[in-house]
């Protein structure tokens, strides 16, 4: 298995996760190792029955527990290294959490053979020796115009979990040029389903792509497919403009008129000075 896939097999792990599936199983071996590190619950078990018990604990503990990556490293061949984010609130305390954590996959032969989970990602560079990812962290800011790029290579290939794990799980998209707009990663997903659907093929080309500051994007260009059963092409204008927040997105709103979301973006910008 290469690196390249080892990462595709990790993120595939998490897109749903950060909808709030925690039921997917089958990327892990059947004797997998999970070791919580820190948190309310540390200890260590085997198989995947005490792994799902681990999450049934977590789970069970929490109001609204959420997932979020910042980033995944690959450490080397065998492993992975997820830096996360949880949040939640602690149903018996009323508490709410919020910490930066991390996960580091060890992969064979396409399946994870252990994991260890930690609520406390310093912690859990310096068990591995990998402190200086602290610093490269700290000193990397996304690229908002490289991850709109990214964005839409998944859309064009049609990869629904990708586009959406571009947005944060409260991300609000609106689309009144669709005729409504849309609250959270489920809805978001939805909509990008149900706009690819009538299409047997399907392209979004780019002709303008800004970063304005103050985390705000334009986005425009051409959306061209050709529908289900017809050999007719059918195409029309678009644009984005998009508000982000730590390599995130906050808020998507389409338009059909380039100069009115030029507009809009710019004055975005200056307002979030």
């Amino acid at each position: 298995m290469t690196d390249s896939s080892n990462l595709d097999l990790v993120r595939s792990i998490y897109a749903p996760m950060e909808r709030g599936d925690f039921s997917r199983a089958d990327w892990a071996h059947p004797e997998i190792e999970c070791v919580m590190v820190g948190g309310p619950e540390p200890g260590s078990g085997s198989g995947l029955a005490a792994m799902a018990t681990g999450w049934g604990e977590v789970l069970g503990a929490w109001e609204d527990f959420r997932v979020e990556v910042d980033d995944y490293r690959e450490v080397d061949d065998e492993r992975v290294l997820a830096l996360i984010r949880f949040s939640g609130r602690g149903k018996t305390s009323g508490l709410e959490i919020a910490t930066r954590g991390a996960a580091l996959f060890q992969l064979h032969d396409g399946k994870v053979d252990r994991i260890v989970h930690y609520w406390d990602r310093d912690r859990a560079l310096a068990d591995h020796g990998l402190e200086g990812l602290a610093m490269s962290e700290e000193s990397t800011t996304p690229d908002p115009v490289e991850l709109v790029r990214k964005q839409f290579e998944a859309g064009n290939r049609r990869d629904i979990e990708a586009v959406v794990s571009s947005f944060a799980v409260d991300a609000v998209f609106d689309g009144r040029a669709l005729g409504d707009h849309f609250e959270g990663r489920a809805a978001i997903s939805g909509v990008f389903e149900d706009l690819l659907a009538p299409y047997e093929e399907f392209e979004l080309l780019i002709e303008e792509n800004r970063n304005l500051g103050n985390g705000v994007t334009l986005t425009g260009g051409v959306a061209r497919g050709r529908l289900v059963g017809s050999s007719a092409h059918v195409q029309r204008r678009y644009a984005f403009v998009t508000t982000w927040a730590e390599g995130v997105i906050e808020r998507l709103k389409m338009y059909t008129d380039i100069d009115e979301a030029r507009a809009a973006a710019e004055r975005l910008a200056e307002e979030r000075e």
